[in-house]
């Protein structure tokens, strides 16, 4: 996909990065046609949910105008995103691990001692103080509720460590394979001139070189592409040993104005919901959307209904002197009163029944929150009086509903995020002293331990409590059903699931050793032989 350039002459390099350039300019065209039929959608949506997305306009007199009257969207949104954070990505508990892929190796104390040791390494550098990973990941949430489909980068910034972004909606184009996987993205994004110079030096061009002498702060438009290459040479140390090809232009020259490449994808782009045939997902937001224009509608009618009958237009005959007093407090009206003593004014009385109004309101925003997924979320907090088994059959429901969005957010998202920092982290030499027996006969392979997964997992968890449970009641007619129990394996499992560190937990060989010195000391202490040299050595080999 990109061309051999260390060899070409000026001329020959000067057309490769103009055919690079079209190629490039061809597939954005491309990406901007599929993307252009969601983008109405999810301007509305964005209107109903998002602060940043102008919910006020002004009229041609520069008065405000207001055009939201519901906020059903953006505090349900808010929940969303701060849930499925929680479910997730917690940041009070650590989310995943690494495992090795083959089994024979979870015996291993100096791999698994490896491989938590990496665990914690990518932990301190994604939530150092400015990797961004914690703030950042709070956008990505609310652009999945609100678009169903965010981007995310993974920065290797030199000297610094690892940065995070995620990338707004609207500067990114994405396209996905037939087997679902991200193989290109192309951001367009904006510079000022002297950001450009400061960033790619004397590749731009004259207007911005001018600009940026002149008027620093004008604003110019770029293009970063990363496309998967075909071509490259696994195990390469140049350029064609990358993975993917990276690509920036100067959008108003249509010129490259660098050219690079990344052995892992920087990009990741998961969605919420995938849709048949497309790369961009399905979001609450855009299922909830007539919902909220509907509400939006409502909150706009019960606001000049209750208005209307609060302060309600006054109906007058012509014979009144001070009809411009009504409404004003402690005035006195000449003409009030008719020869009659009857009032000349009165109130304009309306048959809205606003009642039944605001009921219909309610049930539009229950559904609005439904779509969010607010009720599941809430499930736990709005009945306080359950019993144990009543919590665990709500998480099993709870893990089975939030299962789907949590799996593809974690594969489209976090697989590759981890992946990235791994390389990331590879290149600076952190991961160095692998042990031989997973450099030789396994591999890494990445494990969640977020609170979804969890949720998933607690039934086997809580059968085997309850299966000891019943066979510590049954011991105490028939001690011998506790014999059909490997107690040790079933303490191991208990302590995997928790994450408990293995240097807390003796391996098999360090209890058989203990159990062999437990067996001889009591040998000596009923043959009274403490003392004889015979014995001593024997302790010897049982440490």
């Amino acid at each position: 996909m990109t061309l051999e350039i260390k060899t070409l002459g000026r001329q020959e390099l000067k057309n490769s990065e103009t055919a690079l350039a079209e190629m490039v300019m061809r597939k954005f065209a491309v990406m901007k046609t599929e993307r252009a039929k969601w983008e109405p959608m999810w301007d509305k949506a964005a209107e109903m949910c998002s602060v940043d997305s102008g919910l006020f306009s002004t009229d041609e007199r520069g008065r405000v105008k207001q055009a939201l009257f519901d906020s059903t969207g953006r505090n349900a949104l808010s929940c969303f995103s701060a849930s499925l954070k929680s479910v997730i990505v917690p940041t009070t508990t650590r989310w995943h691990r690494l495992k090795a892929t083959n089994p024979k190796l979870d015996k291993s104390a100096e791999v698994k001692k490896y491989l938590e040791r990496v665990t914690e390494v990518l932990f301190r550098s994604r939530y150092a103080a400015n990797s961004n990973f914690a703030s950042e990941s709070d956008i990505l949430f609310n652009q999945l509720g609100i678009y169903g489909h965010a981007v995310w980068m993974v920065e290797d910034d030199i000297g610094k460590g690892i940065v995070y972004r995620a990338i707004p909606v609207k500067e990114a184009y994405i396209k996905k394979n037939d087997r679902g996987q991200l193989e290109a993205v192309f951001r367009e994004y904006e510079l000022s001139a002297y950001e450009a110079v400061q960033k790619f030096g004397d590749e731009v061009s004259f207007d911005i070189k001018k600009a940026a002498e002149n008027t620093p702060d004008r604003q110019f438009k770029f293009l970063h592409a990363v496309i998967e290459r075909d071509d490259y040479i696994a195990g390469k140390k140049d350029f064609r040993g990358m993975k993917y090809l990276s690509v920036h232009l100067d959008l108003g020259s249509k010129k490259v104005i660098r050219q690079g490449g990344y052995r892992s994808l920087p990009y990741m782009a998961p969605r919420f919901l995938g849709i048949a045939g497309s790369s961009y997902g399905d979001s609450p937001a855009l299922q909830a959307l007539y919902d909220m224009l509907t509400a939006n509608e409502m909150g706009k009618t019960i606001l000049r209904t209750g208005q209307l009958q609060a302060n309600p237009p006054i109906l007058t005959n012509m014979g009144l002197i001070d009809a411009a007093k009504l409404g004003s407090a402690g005035a006195v009206i000449r003409g009030g009163l008719d020869n009659q003593g009857k009032p000349a004014a009165v109130s304009m009385q309306y048959g809205n029944n606003l009642a039944i109004t605001i009921e219909m309101q309610k049930e539009v925003r229950a559904a609005i929150e439904r779509a969010f997924l607010v009720p599941l979320f809430q499930s736990l907090t709005q009945s306080k009086q359950m019993t144990a088994t009543e919590v665990e059959k709500r998480e099993m429901e709870k893990s089975m509903l939030l299962a789907p969005m949590c799996e593809r957010i974690a594969a489209e998202w976090l697989s590759g995020n981890i992946e990235r920092e791994l390389d990331i982290l590879a290149g600076y030499g952190l991961l160095d002293d692998v042990p031989d027996e997973l450099m030789y006969d396994g591999a890494s392979a990445i494990e969640f331990e977020s609170p979804a997964v969890h949720m998933q997992k607690s039934g086997a968890i809580m059968g085997l409590y309850k299966t000891i449970e019943a066979a510590v009641s049954m011991a105490q007619t028939n001690p011998g059903v506790l014999d059909i129990f490997d107690t040790e394996s079933a303490l191991r499992t208990i302590a995997d699931y928790y994450g408990v560190s293995s240097d807390v937990v003796r391996t098999a060989e360090d209890v058989e050793r203990l159990k062999q010195r437990a067996t001889m000391e009591n040998a000596q202490a009923m043959m009274g032989v403490t003392n004889n040299p015979l014995m001593a050595a024997m302790r010897g080999l049982g440490k």
